[in-house]
């Protein structure tokens, strides 16, 4: 079930926003009852939000990078918001204040809201009687990350047939290589190839990409 924003959810969107060189101004319901937030960037709007998570803009504006780029953290952090609010509490000693995401044999995924209005997220393992976990995995907010051990901690999926971020660096240097210097590459090839590097650069962290970039430079130069 999809929720409203809440007001903890509009002050965590408005604290990030505000990191990243936004303000954010909380509207009064009285002039728009649909409307719930609007962001600037210095004197400029760039586009509000509506309670549902709408976003409204004006169709000559020009921000578009910096509509998604907002646009991208509030859906981001109303998924998981979401995902929190859709779960039932863990019927568990100890931990009775997380809530069950997910679970499968004898592994679950689970969520608390912290005081700062985080979701924050864990796995564990049942014990031998289901009263209690053990063997706590903490992802912060990295829902994804979390999401991703679960299903491997759960036997969903088989480990081995996924890569780590280190050996996906060294699949993306070696792709970018043979782009560059592969000239019997067919247009085929090249495209299949292109497409590759993007799923690559889409799933890896900026620094990861500019090692292997400045490695493979310093081998071509014989540094």
């Amino acid at each position: 079930m999809k929720h409203d924003i809440t007001l903890e959810l509009a002050e965590l969107f408005s604290k990030k926003a505000t990191a990243m060189g936004y303000s954010v101004r909380n509207e009064a319901e009285e002039h728009d009852p649909k409307l719930l937030l609007t962001a600037f960037k210095g004197q400029e709007e760039i586009c509000r939000f509506e309670k549902t998570g709408a976003m409204r803009f004006w169709r000559d504006s020009p921000f578009v990078e910096e509509r998604k780029e907002l646009h991208s953290l509030l859906l981001d952090l109303k998924e998981r918001n979401d995902l929190y609010l859709n779960a039932k509490p863990l019927d568990c000693e100890g931990v009775r204040d997380f809530r069950l995401i997910s679970e499968f044999g004898n592994h679950l995924l689970a969520a608390k809201q912290s005081k700062d209005n985080e979701i924050r997220f864990v796995t564990w393992q049942y014990d031998y009687d289901r009263t209690g976990v053990t063997l706590g995995h903490y992802y912060e907010n990295n829902y994804q990350g979390a999401l991703k051990d679960f299903t491997v901690r759960s036997g969903l999926i088989d480990e081995n047939q996924l890569f780590s971020v280190d050996e996906m660096a060294v699949l993306y240097a070696s792709c970018v290589f043979r782009g560059r210097h592969d000239d019997d590459l067919t247009f085929d090839s090249e495209k299949d190839l292109q497409a590759v590097i993007e799923k690559l650069e889409s799933n890896l962290p900026q620094q990861s990409m500019e090692q292997e970039t400045v490695q493979e430079q310093e081998d071509e130069h014989g540094i």
